[in-house]
């Protein structure tokens, strides 16, 4: 992976901790809706991006739309219903899911072989993973936690059907999910949420806060660039490096939250860290990328 990419990546990465944060803050501590949260979201990415909707239709657009419902509706509506009552550990350590769910998604449908250089090397980084985010009587198998696996296997399956559209400019990406995420986000908040007036009253701020961040920073920087990326690499490169999140969410939660630096973390580094490199520097086999 070229240098370039891989620092996108990590910066994705970086938005992507600070949007599990921010949402978990906004929706466990101020009750905001997660089908409200979600349809605002969309609709802030719609009034940016609104101008490339007009841009010609890839060829494979039924397949687009196909990738859109996945990484939109079905991500965003399962993610934020179980970020309401699961722990950010739990969360933390079922995301991590993303990488096993689209190994076995991109092997049956893509036909990736990723070598087992790379194989040890993301078992070594989701081994650090836990060993960093995990907290013995802290994780509890709920409803919620089911939710956010939802969430990763509909991502995952986004991920790999991403790479069979061909060429398609991540603005237009951007502006479809956002599309198709806001009509469903608002028949479901109609349909399951207190009215838009009570919650524009007592969680206004909170609400624009999460909204604002995960439209500008996650939808269209990370979500933008990390699907422009997955049809350049191999789903079995792009993927794995994303373990990188809980790492990047425990410094952020040291460094602007005040949580004390553990064992756990220096040690999960120990293990990610390395096997990140190799990931991002072995070249798998049987692909482009």
């Amino acid at each position: 992976m070229a240098a370039r990419d891989f620092f996108i990546l990590m910066l994705c990465n970086l938005l992507w901790a600070g949007n599990l944060a921010v949402s978990a803050w906004a929706l466990g501590n101020h009750d905001v809706p997660p089908f409200m949260l979600a349809a605002l979201r969309a609709a802030i990415v719609l009034l940016i991006m609104t101008p490339f909707l007009l841009r010609p239709k890839p060829e494979s657009f039924i397949r687009l739309i196909l990738v859109c419902i996945c990484v939109g509706p079905l991500h965003l509506g399962f993610l934020y219903t179980g970020l309401q009552t699961a722990s950010a550990t739990g969360s933390g350590i079922v995301s991590q899911m993303l990488i096993p769910f689209a190994a076995i998604l991109s092997i049956i449908f893509l036909r990736e072989r990723p070598g087992w250089v790379t194989i040890l090397a993301i078992i070594g980084a989701f081994i650090g993973s836990v060993i960093m985010i995990y907290e013995p009587g802290q994780v509890q198998v709920d409803t919620g936690l089911l939710y956010v696996g939802a969430a990763y296997l509909a991502l995952a399956a986004g991920s790999v059907l991403i790479r069979t559209v061909g060429a398609v400019d991540w603005r237009i990406y951007v502006a479809w999910v956002a599309l198709i995420v806001l009509p469903v986000m608002i028949v479901m908040s109609a349909m399951l949420e207190p009215s838009p007036l009570i919650i524009w009253t007592q969680s206004k701020w909170p609400l624009l806060l999460a909204a604002l961040y995960a439209s500008l920073c996650v939808s269209i920087v990370a979500h933008g660039q990390y699907f422009s990326l997955l049809q350049n690499y191999a789903v079995n490169r792009v993927v794995p490096l994303t373990i990188m999140t809980p790492l990047f969410a425990a410094i952020l939660g040291i460094s602007f939250l005040g949580d004390a630096p553990s064992k756990r973390l220096f040690i999960g580094a120990l293990f990610i860290l390395p096997c990140v490199y190799i990931i991002a520097s072995h070249k798998p086999r049987n692909t482009d990328g």
